[in-house]
């Protein structure tokens, strides 16, 4: 075991420019042995760093222990059986490099490739392409955890299962309750629960507050012989979602489908000459497959039909996010990033997500909300699950304050839609505050009992998710 009471900076803050503050170490465990027995003698409350590519705030501390899993690579692959084990620090764009060697892919991407695999499980991540593969949760067979004392524990699918509303452990039982509703919009806030589930999904988004996940195994799948990603202008917000909700309707299937605002466009414009005169963007990704023909012409067929000129739409190849759709759909994220931190405030962003058929009501809020702030903006992501994050870009702390107000109350406004107040980012702490409009008192009572079971000690992340 690693211990660094000095020069600890780098562990000190993660995308949401949060930083911890009286840190007493930062500890970086070889293994989950070596991490078990520092728990069995650790009496601080601790938050786990993985790469520090949260935005949230949740893996910063404000006191206590940092617990780094930078260590833990190991990498397994069982290639008869599709099946790949990980340690929780495994980066995103090592496991994609591991995959590529075998022909093998996991689809469920988040665009960050320094993610490690561990923080993408603690917060059940989705990413570009889960619009058809969903999220970490739908790939991950078993997990190891070390829990708040240092016991180990090892989780496979299909082992454990809720008897109703009841978990009952050699340890004792807790209850949970029936949320089957919250899943049919894309979830990661607050804890899953439904009932005769399997324990294993109680574990998958609970970021860090029930334990530390050490390893976990995935799910792989045949590589397809590429991916098409499609960059679309459009003159105008209306007709970019009018073109999305015909290329939701089953035509054809893509991978992810993505928009970005006409301000998102002038914040990177200048770096990409290419979007210069262009009103927002829609982009999409097309799978390759020996059974379904080139993607190339079914999606030139499709845009044929809708009446679109193929000669203003970009290509990609892009099985390895290769090439400029894929660099400027990640060149904006990591701009706004960059603005924030020269501001030098706190990021503010909606991660909410409605079903379908309240999409319409969504964009409308969406446009009073920012106008309401009257702070610079910008709307982008996931159009496929709805899932569209609104980043403001407060220029001083009185901008900063308004866009939490503002968010804030548009929280509400989404859940009382169906919605959810935290798709794929997770709560962390800057954004706890948003469980009740979610959830009742009674069920957020339960999570609250569901943490005191398995960290009676309140050590693990504490003031992640809720106080």
């Amino acid at each position: 075991m690693k211990e660094k009471s000095t020069g600890i900076e780098n562990y000190l803050q993660d995308e949401s420019n949060s930083k911890s503050s009286n840190i007493e170490k930062v500890c970086i465990p070889e293994n989950s042995g070596d991490l078990s027995e520092f728990l069995r003698n650790n009496g601080s409350p601790f938050v786990i760093y993985g790469g520090g590519t949260g935005i949230v705030g949740g893996a910063t501390a404000d006191r206590g222990v940092i617990i780094s899993t930078e260590k833990f690579k190991m990498i397994s692959l069982d290639k008869e059986h599709k099946v790949i084990t990980l340690g929780a620090g495994v980066r995103l764009g090592e496991l994609h490099n591991e995959l590529d060697k075998h022909g093998l892919w996991y689809p469920v991407d988040s665009t960050e490739q320094t993610a490690t695999i561990g923080g993408n499980a603690a917060t059940n991540a989705w990413g570009t392409r889960s619009y058809k593969y969903g999220s970490i949760r739908n790939f991950i067979t078993a997990l190891g955890m070390v829990g708040p004392d240092g016991r180990r524990i090892d989780i496979c699918r299909g082992e454990i299962a809720a008897d109703g509303l009841v978990f009952n452990l050699e340890n004792g039982r807790f209850e949970i309750c029936d949320l089957p509703e919250k899943y049919t919009v894309k979830n990661s806030a607050g804890y899953y629960m439904k009932k005769g589930m399997d324990i294993i999904d109680l574990f998958i988004g609970s970021e860090g507050t029930l334990g530390i996940i050490t390893d976990l195994k995935l799910k792989v799948m045949e590589a397809p012989i590429d991916i098409h990603a499609f960059m679309i202008p459009f003159d105008s917000q209306e007709s970019a979602f009018k073109f999305i909700k015909y290329l939701k309707t089953g035509v054809i299937q893509p991978l992810s489908i993505e928009f970005m605002d006409n301000n998102s466009i002038d914040i990177i414009k200048d770096k990409y000459p290419i979007l210069e005169g262009t009103g927002c963007l829609v982009t999409a990704e097309i799978e390759e497959n020996d059974n379904d023909g080139p993607a190339f012409g079914r999606f030139a067929g499709f845009l044929d039909k809708y009446g679109l000129d193929q000669g203003r739409v970009k290509v990609s190849s892009s099985r390895d996010k290769a090439g400029i759709v894929h660099e400027i759909r990640q060149a904006l994220p990591q701009a706004v990033n960059e603005i924030i931190r020269h501001k030098n405030v706190g990021k503010v962003s909606t991660d909410y997500s409605v079903n379908d058929a309240r999409l319409d009501d969504m964009l409308e809020a969406y446009d009073r909300a920012r106008v309401n702030a009257g702070v610079k903006s910008v709307l982008f992501g996931h159009a496929g699950n709805n899932n569209l994050h609104i980043n403001f870009l407060p220029g001083d702390e009185q901008e900063y304050i308004k866009a939490v107000n503002v968010s804030r109350s548009l929280a509400g406004i989404i859940a009382g839609m169906g919605g959810t107040v935290s798709s794929e980012h997770g709560l962390g702490k800057l954004k706890k505050g948003l469980l009740k409009y979610m959830y009742t008192d009674i069920q957020i009572g339960i999570m609250k009992d569901i943490k005191r079971f398995f960290d009676p000690e309140n050590l693990c992340s504490p003031g992640n998710i809720f106080d």
